[in-house]
């Protein structure tokens, strides 16, 4: 890495890693506003991606529904429901009938790709942090939806960070060098481990607001693998979307961090995994 890149590095990391968790600790408008700017930049990164194989998603009819999605978390009035999503999808193929591209499948795919691996995934973010408590449980230590968010972005980068040490220290065997040739097995179980230690940590210590009761060693046991098995997964289908474009990284938007995709990559596949497990385990409403 030049040194130009390292100071860039740094310099996003200085002011980047502050924002976010401020944003984190406000929550509101701010923090939808930082993480819908991540969603247009992801998906004009993964756009520009695109096109070098000829590819051309929809764009517009994508940012249209990014707004709307972003206006549902200001306004009781609308939502997003089966007969939207209808909708955007009939609309999607509708256009790509008069567009009249050179690869129209691949277009109707990616454009649909885009709105749920992009969209509506990164969009659990800010459903997790809206949460409400449901019933009887107590909130001591922090806001759930703050804890939440707070405790799945750092499980996140400490998982990615133990894994990396680890794992190129330490590791040889590697998973699926096809994909990334970087990781191991080593660093993957070493990630998993982390976030187990860190949510025990949190638990025990830091008067955690999720009333588990008995079970509670079951549920740090399923989100450590959430966190940091879901998340290397995450991480994996990002890399195998740069190996089929032929990229290194999404973009250039993070000075020495690549683009937005690169650093979201495993939350983009956390967020909904998380999302779901605490719907359907009860903890929330």
């Amino acid at each position: 890495m030049t040194d130009s890149n390292k100071q860039s590095r740094v310099l996003v990391n200085v002011l980047g890693i502050p924002l976010l968790l401020s944003a984190i600790y406000f929550g509101g408008i701010f923090f939808q506003c930082l993480i819908f700017i991540a969603i247009f930049m992801s998906t004009f990164e993964l756009y520009s991606m695109c096109l070098k194989k000829d590819i051309e998603i929809q764009i517009i009819p994508l940012f249209l529904f990014f707004i709307y999605l972003f206006l549902t978390h200001l306004l009781e009035s609308i939502s997003v429901n089966m007969e939207i999503l209808f909708f955007l999808v009939i609309l999607i193929l509708s256009l790509e009938v008069f567009r009249k591209k050179n690869k129209p499948i691949e277009n109707i795919a990616i454009t649909i790709f885009a709105l749920i691996w992009i969209g509506l995934f990164m969009n659990c973010i800010v459903l997790i942090r809206n949460m409400l408590i449901q019933g009887t449980l107590q909130q001591e230590f922090l806001p759930l939806g703050m804890y939440l968010t707070l405790i799945m972005f750092i499980s996140v980068w400490t998982c990615d960070s133990t894994a990396f040490l680890f794992g190129s220290k330490f590791g040889k065997s590697k998973i699926l060098p096809n994909i990334s040739p970087n990781k191991t097995w080593v660093g993957t179980i070493a990630g998993i481990v982390s976030v187990f230690i860190l949510l025990s940590f949190s638990y025990y210590l830091l008067n955690h607001p999720l009333d588990y009761n008995k079970y509670h060693f079951l549920h740090i046991i399923i989100l450590s693998f959430v966190f940091g098995g879901v998340g290397q997964i995450g991480d994996f289908i990002e890399s195998m979307i740069k190996r089929q474009f032929e990229v290194k990284d999404s973009g250039t938007s993070l000075r020495g961090h690549g683009g937005f995709l690169d650093r979201m990559d495993s939350l983009i596949l956390v967020a909904p995994s998380f999302y779901l497990y605490l719907k359907y385990v009860g903890i929330i409403g």
